[in-house]
């Protein structure tokens, strides 16, 4: 099957939207529900105190977590749209972040296929590898640097 670069941007287009209107859909249902989540978690005092201070680090943190969370750390990205409605964080700025994650993740995977559509099970393997080489980078950065801040 002959595949046109017409029906690649097609595709990519499609899905993108589709991700996006799916992130939406997530943040919109947990920041209505949030009252209803929070009032549960009142009845425990320890609770409470982690989820204001978990609220107050997301929203200093969580444009980094959302846009990372699209293409890199893969699986993340549904937890962080709801943590980012429950913390009633910017939707524009969720939306931002959340998109141009999404069209990262589109692009490039769709990219990719398009270019090695003959070899993409022997790419494939490579792929699902990739996040988890960048997590771990990033690990032993952070480490480096808390270790070297108490040094």
């Amino acid at each position: 099957m002959s595949v046109t670069i017409e029906d690649y941007f097609f595709s990519v287009s499609l899905i993108f939207f589709g991700l996006v209107l799916g992130d939406i859909a997530t943040y919109v249902t947990a920041s209505h529900l949030e009252k209803v989540f929070t009032e549960k978690l009142r009845k425990y005092e320890k609770i409470e105190k982690k989820l204001e201070s978990g609220k107050y680090l997301f929203n200093k943190y969580g444009a980094l977590g959302i846009f990372l969370g699209r293409f890199v750390l893969l699986g993340t990205g549904a937890p962080l749209n709801y943590i980012s409605g429950f913390s009633k964080y910017s939707f524009r700025k969720f939306l931002a972040y959340s998109a141009s994650g999404e069209f990262l993740y589109v692009s490039i995977y769709a990219y990719i296929g398009f270019i090695f559509k003959d070899s993409w099970v022997s790419l494939f393997d490579m792929i699902i590898e990739f996040p988890y080489i960048i997590l771990l980078i990033l690990l032993v950065i952070f480490a480096y640097h808390q270790l070297k801040r108490y040094l």
